[in-house]
């Protein structure tokens, strides 16, 4: 029961963000938030219940550091707030598999993080390269804007590498397992790499092909500013720039959120995605 609870919490609140996302480009806050509260909630009464806080514990822990990397994610302008919160909600709820049948040579926590990329990659591929052949020009301007971020994006590939090598010798050593299970950690930087460099793409084709310049009567709440964050503006946001009156350009970015609720489904459902790979 309290995996199914669990489940119920994330597909209806991932699948809700993914609707409000398709159809109006934004979702509200609060369902991350709540999605993030009620995993906590549940946690914490079935810890209290086995008398094992381990469930609540691991909730946190993941949790924080899915969430982190996706703020991380977020301030390097790589997609909005609302992303990175839906990613915490993600390790918060499913920190381990609660109770569904899963096999994999890694942690529940690396597949799930795995899963979610790899089918956020494939989406971002199909997505971008099919705005990308609008524009004759796009490839070029994207190999000459990519020249300036490449000290950033180095920083962010070494960071992820010297990771995945830390929990490589770390499993190794201290819990003795095999070289030839670790050695499929290896495949995570190259693989991570290549997300980069089309999140990379998939930004510059939002920046060039999906902005607009409408005059302030037409803005509503939600719309995100070419000049911001991947925030959408508040209705008082709204009001300040149309009393001051004139035109602004605004961007409308990819329909992140449907890739979560795959992700949940695949991971509980089928399991690992890296054995594709091996």
């Amino acid at each position: 029961m309290f995996e199914w609870i669990l489940f119920g919490i994330g597909f209806v609140g991932f699948a809700l963000a993914g609707y409000w996302d398709l159809k109006t480009t934004e979702f509200p806050d609060w369902l991350p938030y709540s999605m993030i509260i009620l995993a906590l909630v549940i946690r914490s009464v079935y810890s209290f219940t086995i008398g094992d806080f381990t469930p609540i514990l691991n909730s946190v822990i993941i949790g924080l550091v899915f969430l982190g990397f996706g703020l991380a994610l977020y301030f390097t302008k790589q997609w909005g707030d609302g992303d990175a919160w839906l990613l915490g909600a993600l390790g918060f709820l499913f920190p381990d598999p609660a109770g569904f049948a899963f096999t994999s040579f890694f942690a529940f926590p690396v597949a799930l993080f795995f899963n979610f990329f790899f089918i956020a990659f494939f989406y971002l591929l199909v997505y971008s390269i099919a705005l990308g052949v609008k524009s004759r020009d796009a490839s070029r301007e994207f190999f000459s804007e990519l020249r300036g971020d490449l000290k950033g994006i180095a920083a962010i590939i070494f960071v992820f590498s010297f990771l995945c090598l830390g929990m490589f010798l770390y499993f190794h050593y201290f819990y003795l397992v095999p070289l030839y299970v670790l050695n499929y950690i290896l495949i995570l930087p190259p693989l991570f790499i290549a997300l980069v460099f089309f999140l990379r793409y998939g930004r510059f084709v939002e920046k060039n092909l999906f902005k607009r310049k409408v005059p302030v009567s037409k803005l509503r709440e939600g719309d995100v500013l070419v000049s911001q964050r991947w925030r959408g503006l508040t209705e008082k946001e709204v009001k300040n720039l149309q009393d001051k009156g004139g035109e602004v350009w605004i961007k409308e970015g990819v329909r992140f959120a449907p890739v979560f609720v795959v992700t949940l489904i695949v991971t509980l459902f089928y399991g690992s995605l890296i054995g594709l790979f091996i």
